[in-house]
C-alpha cells in the first residue's frame, strides 16, 4: 500500500480524539501512540485498524517502535485470530431426553414447530417433551443447520466483505475446508497468495495449497473426508473418526494428504471431546429420570437407588452418549469428559459452574445440604401439632429432644432413631453433614482445588421440624420428580466424577 504524505497529520489528529479505553495501544517511533487492532502483518509493515474512525492505515516498520516490530514479526501466527464460525439468527429447543434442536422454531397449539435444513417441512415437538424454559429464541446458531454447505460458504463471504487482505481469503479457505468444499478452499488459497501475504502467511498458504492439490487428486480419500465431515456435523463423531481410519487403512495416503487426514482427525476429535463435555451435563437429569421410570426399578428401595447413583450413574451416562455418537466405547466417553478442566485451563473450551437443585423436600442427611434433618421444612409455629399420625409426639430441636441442633445426635444408633439405610454407615452420614455445615475443614482431595464453601444461610431454615421421616419413609412418599433430582444431587456429591464448589441451601454448585 502506498504511503501518503499527509499520514503524519492524520495520525496527530487521531491522537487528539482517541478515547484510550480498549483495543491495542501501539507506540510510534516519535513517541506518540495510536489505538486500534493489528489487521495484517507484511514484510515492510502492517495494516492497523483505528478504533475511533474504524478506518485502516498502513504503517511501515520505520514509523513504529522497534519493540513492536520485533513482537509482530516474531509472534504473528497465520492461524491466530481466525473466525471460522458462520452464524445466522435462529432458536434452540432443549428436550427432556437431553437432545437439542436448532433452527426456525415457532410455538404452536400443542408444542413447537421446528424447521431447518434437515426438516424442510417442519416437525412438531409436543410440550411435554421439552424441558422447562427449554425454548430459547433470538440467538445465533450455526448456519449449516439452516442451509447447504455451498450456501454457508457464500454467506461467510458476504459477511466478510469487503475482501481486501490475504488473511481474509485464508479464513474463507479454512471455512470451505471445514465444510468439505476442498476445490473452493483451493480457489481461496490462490486468491490469498495473490493478495501480498506476509512471509509467514505465504509459507502457510504455499504448504496448504500443496495439501489441497494432492487431496483433490486423490478423489477416494477426498470422498471419505467429505463423508467424515458430514458425520461430524450430525454429532456422529465416532463414526466420523472411523471413516478417517478407513481412509488411512484402505488408501495409505502419504505426504500432504496424510497430513490433511491427520489434521481433520485431530479437529473432529477435539470437537468430539467438547461435545461429550457439554452432553454429559445435559444427560444427567434424563438418565436419572429414565432410571426412576424404568419398570424394573419401580420397586427399587432407596438403598438400591443410592448405590446406583453413586456407582452406576456415570456408566449409564457414558453408555447413552456412546450410542449417540456412533458406538464409542463408554470408557473413552468418560475419559473425554475428564479432560474438561485441561481444556478449560488451556482456554480451548470454557467450563461454567453448574447447579444441581434437589429441592427443599430432598433428604439432606445424604446429600449434605445445610439442614441437618430430612425431608420436611420446619413449621413456623413450634407449638403446632404435626399432621402426620406417625409423629409419635416428637418435639423440639435435636434428635435427642434437648433443643440443641447437634448433628451428632442424629448418628447415635438408638432404636427410636432414624433408620440408617443399608450400605451407608453413621460415619458416612456424619461426614456429609459436617461438610455441609463447614465443620470438617474441607476434603483433602487432590482432585479438588478448594473445599466446597457454604452459600448464604438463612438460620431459620436450620430448625429441626417436629417430625423427621426415615429415609425409607421419605423415599416411598416422594414424587418421581423429587426422586430423580435427588439422585442427580447424590451423583454429583458422591459419584466421584464432579468437583463440588459450593453448597447453598438445596443447591449444589459444581463443575
Amino acid at each position: 500500500m502506498r504511503m501518503l504524505k499527509w499520514l503524519p497529520a492524520l495520525v496527530l489528529g487521531l491522537l487528539l480524539s482517541v478515547n484510550f479505553v480498549s483495543a491495542e495501544q501501539i507506540r510510534l517511533a516519535d513517541g506518540r501512540f495510536l489505538q486500534g487492532d493489528v489487521v495484517e502483518v507484511k514484510e515492510d509493515g502492517f495494516t492497523f485498524k483505528l478504533t475511533e474512525s474504524g478506518g485502516q492505515v498502513f504503517l511501515r516498520w520505520n514509523q513504529v517502535d522497534e519493540g513492536l516490530k520485533k513482537r509482530l514479526t516474531n509472534a504473528q501466527d497465520p492461524d491466530e485470530g481466525l473466525n471460522l464460525e458462520v452464524m445466522v439468527e435462529g432458536a434452540r429447543l432443549e428436550l427432556i431426553d437431553g437432545s437439542v434442536m436448532e433452527g426456525e422454531i415457532t410455538q404452536v397449539a400443542n408444542g413447537y414447530r421446528v424447521k431447518n435444513f434437515d426438516l424442510t417441512n417442519g416437525k412438531v415437538i409436543p410440550d411435554d417433551e421439552v424441558i422447562e424454559e427449554g425454548f430459547v429464541k433470538d440467538i445465533l446458531i450455526d448456519a449449516s443447520v439452516m442451509m447447504a454447505e455451498p450456501d454457508v460458504l457464500r454467506l461467510a463471504e458476504s459477511q466478510r466483505e469487503p475482501l481486501e487482505t490475504a488473511k481474509q481469503y485464508y479464513e474463507l479457505a479454512r471455512i470451505a475446508d471445514k465444510l468439505g468444499l476442498y476445490p473452493e478452499a483451493k480457489d481461496y488459497v490462490s486468491l490469498a497468495l495473490a493478495s501480498s501475504p506476509d512471509s509467514k502467511l505465504q509459507a502457510r498458504l504455499t504448504e496448504y495449497e500443496t495439501e489441497l492439490d494432492e487431496l483433490i487428486r486423490q478423489a477416494a480419500v477426498l470422498t471419505l473426508l467429505v463423508e467424515a465431515r458430514k458425520q461430524a456435523k450430525k454429532h456422529v463423531y465416532q463414526g466420523a473418526l472411523n471413516i478417517l481410519d478407513e481412509a488411512k487403512d484402505s488408501y495409505s495416503p502419504t505426504g500432504p494428504v496424510l497430513s490433511k487426514v491427520d489434521d481433520t482427525y485431530a479437529e473432529i476429535d477435539l470437537d468430539f471431546t467438547k461435545y461429550v463435555i457439554n452432553e454429559w451435563y445435559k444427560q444427567m437429569k434424563p438418565v436419572a429420570r429414565d432410571y426412576i421410570r424404568d419398570k424394573d426399578n419401580k420397586e427399587a428401595s432407596v438403598t438400591e437407588a443410592l448405590n446406583w447413583a453413586r456407582r452406576q450413574m456415570d456408566v449409564a451416562i457414558a453408555e447413552k452418549i456412546a450410542g449417540m455418537v456412533g458406538g464409542s466405547d463408554a470408557n473413552d466417553i468418560k475419559n473425554r469428559f475428564q479432560q474438561r478442566f485441561d481444556l478449560d485451563e488451556a482456554k480451548i473450551h470454557r467450563l461454567s459452574t453448574k447447579k444441581a437443585t434437589f429441592g427443599e423436600d430432598g433428604f439432606y442427611q445424604i446429600v449434605g445440604g445445610h439442614l441437618p434433618i430430612a425431608g420436611k421444612k420446619p413449621t413456623d409455629d413450634p407449638n403446632a401439632t404435626p399432621n402426620n399420625p406417625r409423629d409419635n409426639g416428637r418435639r423440639g430441636g435435636g434428635r435427642d429432644g434437648d433443643g440443641v441442633n447437634d448433628p451428632a445426635d442424629g448418628f447415635q444408633e438408638k432404636p427410636d432413631g432414624i433408620p440408617i439405610p443399608d450400605g451407608i454407615s453413621p460415619d458416612d452420614i456424619k461426614k456429609a453433614i459436617e461438610r455441609a455445615l463447614g465443620r470438617d475443614g474441607g476434603d483433602d482431595d487432590s482432585g479438588k482445588k478448594d473445599a466446597p464453601k457454604l452459600g448464604k444461610q438463612d438460620l431459620s431454615k436450620l430448625k429441626v421440624p417436629s417430625y423427621v421421616p426415615s429415609l425409607t419413609e421419605w423415599w416411598d412418599k416422594a414424587s418421581s420428580t423429587t426422586k430423580y433430582k435427588w439422585l442427580v444431587a447424590v451423583y454429583v456429591k458422591f459419584g466421584g466424577t464432579m468437583v463440588v464448589y459450593e453448597l447453598d441451601d438445596w443447591d449444589i454448585k459444581f463443575k
